[in-house]
């Protein structure tokens, strides 16, 4: 998503250390691998799918992040706006997961490129991108209701809920305090959480692996 800033801090690249060794021991493990990574608002997708890569990429595995945020349906804040009609407005039905799960299917049948959408946050659009997967061995798609969708080869679950991350939200530029948005994150709570068990890795509260 254009406008996304991604920091990474040693404790995620440790992190994404554990996952890959983890990962490593499956057999003919990075050939044509999709990974998810689901989680709540703030609670680290974007710097554990970013970690990873930078982990694979040191390992010679080249890889990809993809961010479900760009698939929505309606831009940030046209999207922002429906959901303030009503809390009926929040949910998976919100997200192009059909297109996730059609460029999951492209990768996987070896085409050397997919069209997805792209998200400009600053400026409130969505446009269309091509990605060049020729070479990649990895795709790694994270966001909150990523794990809705079971055709990834490897899944993870970040445990930590909207309470949780709160300080870590506050911190976004592009989050905002209001009981509104209490009120939608509570929502997505119990949408995401129903997601955990189907996790090959939990992540808890501070990035430790809590399974398996």
């Amino acid at each position: 998503m254009i406008g996304d800033v991604i920091k990474l801090e040693q404790r995620h690249l440790d992190t994404a250390e554990n996952i890959y060794s983890f990962i490593k021991l499956n057999d003919d493990p990075f050939k044509k691998w999709t990974i998810g990574i689901c989680g709540e608002s703030g609670s680290g997708k974007s710097v554990t799918a970013f970690a990873l890569k930078k982990v694979l990429e040191d390992k010679g595995v080249k890889s990809l992040v993809i961010q479900m945020d760009d698939y929505f349906k309606l831009p940030p804040r046209t999207n922002h706006e429906n959901r303030q009609q009503s809390f009926d407005n929040v949910g998976l039905h919100e997200v192009h997961l059909d297109i996730i799960q059609n460029n999951i299917k492209d990768y996987k049948a070896g085409k050397y490129t997919i069209k997805k959408p792209l998200v400009h946050y600053q400026e409130n659009y969505i446009s269309e991108e091509i990605l060049d997967i020729k070479d990649s061995q990895v795709i790694i798609i994270e966001g909150t209701y990523i794990l809705s969708i079971d055709d990834f080869d490897f899944s993870i679950f970040i445990d930590r809920n909207y309470k949780d991350t709160y300080e870590n939200r506050m911190n976004r530029s592009r989050d905002e305090q209001s009981d509104f948005v209490e009120k939608v994150l509570d929502i997505e709570h119990r949408i995401i959480s129903k997601f955990k068990e189907k996790a090959d890795i939990v992540l808890g509260k501070n990035y430790q692996i809590v399974k398996p």
